[in-house]
């Protein structure tokens, strides 16, 4: 799964506490249609992404992350013979033992070039630094390029997909915390913007709520929050300092 061709290179699908009100904002948030999917989803595809918005089926239901692939029964049993069987899914197949899987890379044919042009990167956490390599390096093909420490007992890691990055905050889990369903968990997203100023100055008119533009973490980035919980994750802008 390493050699990707152009294409979406993940569908990330969330649940929703309401599906209406969350593709109303996705709507003005990519300035672009949010429209049918899979099974009563909403769905849209930004670049290297497809968006998949659907009602929460209760308190535990977790957001879905599946990488795109040509050959989905090859990739299935190769993931099977790597000890992480998957079970079908309305939209392929996702991991029996956590919330990361795999579906057909879709053709979503001309993409409608705005300031916003697909995802920077996804942000996972997880309670052990181990696991997480084992799943996005070992079992799932991503490029590992980055273990610093970030406070104690925490580490970030990156790992790449295409353009697409995936960030993981591995920390211990508190000993009172249930444990969770999946040994990892979608925290944030990110979006690329061409224009930061423009798009901020966009969603602004459009009425969504945004913080101050700040200088990212990322040397050459500056970034700001949607503060909507409407988009069913926690939400941030990323584009060039220039």
């Amino acid at each position: 799964m390493t050699n990707l061709p152009a294409g979406p290179h993940a569908l990330v699908d969330l649940a929703s506490d309401d599906l209406p009100s969350a593709a109303e904002t996705y709507e003005r948030l990519l300035g672009r249609e949010v429209g049918a999917g899979a099974d009563g989803r909403r769905a849209v595809g930004v670049g290297n992404v497809v968006l998949s918005l659907r009602p929460r089926a209760g308190g535990s239901d977790t957001h879905d992350v599946y990488f795109t692939v040509d050959d989905v029964p090859a990739t299935r049993r190769l993931l099977g013979r790597r000890g992480h069987p998957l079970a079908d899914s309305a939209l392929g197949a996702l991991g029996d033992i956590s919330a990361v899987g795999i579906a057909e890379r879709p053709d979503l044919g001309a993409d409608p070039r705005g300031d916003l042009t697909g995802l920077d990167h996804l942000v996972f956490t997880c309670d052990n630094r181990d696991v997480a390599v084992a799943l996005f390096a070992g079992t799932f093909d991503l490029d590992f390029r980055l273990d610093q420490p970030i406070g104690q007992d925490a580490r970030q890691l990156f790992f790449r997909r295409g353009d697409l990055i995936v960030e993981v905050v591995a920390a211990p889990r508190p000993a009172a915390d249930p444990v969770p369903s999946s040994p990892v968990s979608l925290w944030g997203v990110a979006w690329r913007s061409v224009d930061v100023d423009a798009t901020h100055a966009r969603l602004t008119a459009a009425g969504l709520d945004l913080s101050e533009i700040r200088v990212g973490r990322k040397k050459g980035t500056r970034i700001f929050t949607v503060r909507h919980r409407e988009l069913a994750s926690r939400t941030v802008v990323i584009g060039p300092d220039s």
